[in-house]
């Protein structure tokens, strides 16, 4: 394997699999402790689903953010004040792009290139097939592959007969050529939500089955972005109780019950909520149809569901076009299946998203699904990472790295979930997007809408406290 940018045999590097804002941020973390790596990508540039040339990203090019541009960007790389508020896809393309050529990682990124296997032998060494048919020796694996790799399909997705056109939202590139068509999207969270309001601009009939209800609140609070207003006045939002916050949120946007949603299964603080503008209006327009779950598919291509809200009974829905927004299931296609262990559910047992218990040459960026901004999980996830092969890279005994692994192999609710400030990592870094809910140590519920296998919820600020604790064990 041919050198990308110096004569540091590859034996001797990490390597980053995806150059997306996780992948972007290991990178610069890696950089700024002096850690060789090599970065590859099958797509041709930096910037992950953001890419606007890649075809296998779930972004759509009339996606609407929901965290803001203050709120989206890394401390030492502001985003332009050109950009609008809720950045688009291709902005933050720009911006990724931006990054990583601050930061140099450009010299280091080998595009077009995917891995077709990382295998471990012995703990240290990693050997890398790529798609180019070159194998390479490397000493750890940073896999920043995302969450979208393995789209879940339901089991009565199979019975559906060729002729409705079924695409998972991985797929979706937006609602052009709907017209006259009838959809129906399924899925209970942010992505249905999101293709519903999409496919409400042009089909006939959109109708929206969901498992679970949630909360729906706006990207705006008093004039200014949702996230921004928590960031700066937390008693806002985060210091409220729930009913006041509940009551807060339904005289801005209104009641999602009222509206025909589900009844929310938790407390708007405890909620994955859903974040939109538009939503419950396209609800009491009649353009978006709330359905419960699907029961069943006939020959002729008619889905039997539950009836939506809390009505009883079943409807039919005779659709043109299914969109599962069903999740993603865990695992990567190019890493041994046995490589990590799986929970109880059917989970990947990484300690705090990320790390395998018992190796410290494998880091899995991301495997976590939260309601609001992730990138701040993603460079906490990044920093530890560095540190960690930082410290394996030197030989030397380290105090840090022996009480990172003691903790590493214990549960994660005995690590301490206390708020911490954003400040203090590798290189200073601003903390992103929704910050609505209380830090608090309870767990989300396994109940509604949780299935085995498919990539976990976590509540997104317990999840930060909890890496910042773990990270300063290396400052």
């Amino acid at each position: 394997m041919p050198e990308l940018h110096d004569q540091i045999p590859t034996r001797e590097k990490v390597l980053i699999i995806g150059a997306g804002p996780a992948g972007l941020a290991a990178a610069a973390s890696l950089k700024a402790l002096e850690v060789p790596f090599d970065i590859v990508d099958r797509a041709a540039h930096v910037g992950g689903i953001w890419d606007p040339e890649r075809g296998d990203s779930p972004v759509w090019t009339s996606l609407e953010m929901i965290s803001s541009r203050e709120q989206t960007q890394y401390e030492d790389l502001l985003q332009p004040v050109s950009f609008l508020e809720f950045l688009s896809p291709g902005h933050m393309a720009k911006y990724l792009r931006a990054y990583a050529s601050r930061h140099g990682i450009t010299d280091h990124f080998r595009p077009r290139t995917a891995v077709r296997s990382a295998r471990p032998f012995g703990e240290g060494v990693w050997e890398v097939e790529l798609s180019t048919g070159e194998i390479g020796i490397y000493r750890a694996v940073i896999s920043a592959h995302g969450i979208s790799e393995r789209p879940h399909r339901p089991d009565w997705a199979g019975d559906i007969p060729d002729s409705v056109r079924v695409l998972h939202s991985k797929e979706w590139t937006g609602a052009d050529g709907l017209e006259g068509r009838r959809v129906l999207v399924v899925g209970s969270g942010q992505s249905a939500a999101d293709i519903a309001v999409d496919a409400a601009r042009r089909a006939l009939e959109v109708r929206w089955s969901m498992r679970t209800g949630h909360w729906v609140v706006p990207r705006r609070v008093a004039g200014m972005p949702g996230d921004v207003a928590a960031s700066r006045e937390p008693a806002m939002l985060g210091g409220l109780n729930a009913r006041i916050a509940e009551t807060v949120v339904r005289r801005t946007v209104g009641d999602p019950v009222e509206a025909g949603l589900p009844r929310p299964a938790l407390p708007l603080l405890e909620d994955r909520v859903i974040v939109s503008d538009d939503l419950l209006q396209r609800v009491r327009e009649g353009r978006i149809t709330p359905a419960g779950a699907v029961q069943s598919v006939d020959a002729e291509g008619v889905v039997t569901h539950a009836r939506g809200g809390d009505a009883f009974g079943t409807d039919t829905f005779d659709a043109d076009v299914i969109v599962l927004a069903t999740g993603y299931e865990t695992g990567a296609d190019h890493l041994p299946e046995d490589l990590v262990p799986r929970t109880a559910s059917g989970e990947s047992d990484l300690f705090l998203g990320a790390f395998p218990r018992g190796r410290d040459d494998l880091v899995i960026l991301g495997q976590q699904r939260v309601s609001g901004g992730v990138l701040p999980i993603l460079v906490e996830q990044a920093d530890i990472a560095a540190y960690m092969m930082a410290a394996t890279r030197d030989g030397a005994a380290s105090p840090a790295l022996d009480q990172f692994r003691r903790v590493r192999g214990g549960s994660e609710s005995a690590v301490p979930a206390r708020p911490a400030p954003a400040s203090g990592g590798l290189r200073g870094r601003l903390e992103t997007a929704v910050g609505t809910r209380r830090v608090t140590a309870r767990e989300l519920p396994s109940g509604a809408g949780a299935q085995e296998g498919l990539i976990p919820a976590v509540d997104r600020e317990t999840q930060l406290a909890r890496l910042r604790s773990v990270r300063s064990l290396f400052s």
